[in-house]
């Protein structure tokens, strides 16, 4: 065989004579390119597990009673978790709402009420009595509810409940739904074994709004 007869020298050739395959050229992994979706798909159900959360926040219920100042009244507050349980129905009012809650230290639970229709949302109150004058109470409520994060609506006579005046006040819920609470402040009577302030009756009720905000 002459050396225009020799394969490339480059080229294996077998003992028969015939030319080996070349080697496959390198290429990108398709393990690798499978990563950027796969990271993509983990980022957006993080990102969507967390915007649930945010929006939708669950509080569970604090359980202390300790008592508080309010700044603007001389009444001390305690939570009010205990006494609304009398009204806390298969998670309603949901935990933020109950949580910002309070009543007057000393005050007392009296009766309660469920209001609600089966055509709307919740509706439920509670009666409570105080050893503080009508004033007192009306604005311990004013202070309170402002302290806790309530939108006061209103702050004025009761209608329907002469001589009385209501605090009205509005804040949104985990639940989706905006929530009011209303307490109606009874005028101050007095008698012989009452307290020199006398003792004023009050109702505190919530109610939920029939549309979610």
């Amino acid at each position: 065989m002459s050396l225009h007869d020799a394969p490339p020298a480059d080229i294996a050739v077998e003992d028969h004579g015939v030319p080996l395959r070349p080697p496959p050229r390198a290429g990108v992994s398709m393990k690798a390119a499978m990563i950027v979706p796969g990271l993509g798909f983990f980022i957006l159900v993080v990102f969507i597990g967390a915007s649930l959360l945010t929006s939708n926040p669950v509080q569970s219920t604090k359980t202390s009673v300790r008592t508080f100042s309010v700044p603007g009244t001389s009444l001390r507050a305690r939570p009010a978790v205990d006494d609304l349980k009398a009204i806390t129905v298969s998670g309603q009012p949901p935990g933020n709402i109950l949580n910002n809650v309070s009543i007057p230290e000393g005050a007392t639970l009296v009766s309660h009420q469920n209001n609600t229709d089966s055509a709307q949302g919740y509706d439920a109150q509670i009666g409570l009595t105080d050893d503080a004058s009508q004033a007192a109470v009306e604005n311990f409520y004013a202070k309170d509810m402002k302290k806790q994060g309530w939108q006061i609506l209103n702050t004025g006579p009761a209608d329907h409940n002469p001589n009385a005046i209501e605090v009205l006040g509005k804040e949104a819920g985990s639940d989706g739904y905006y929530w009011e609470m209303g307490v109606v402040v009874s005028a101050t009577t007095f008698g012989p074994n009452a307290p020199p302030a006398g003792v004023t009756h009050f109702t505190l009720e919530l109610f939920q709004q029939s549309d979610p905000d």
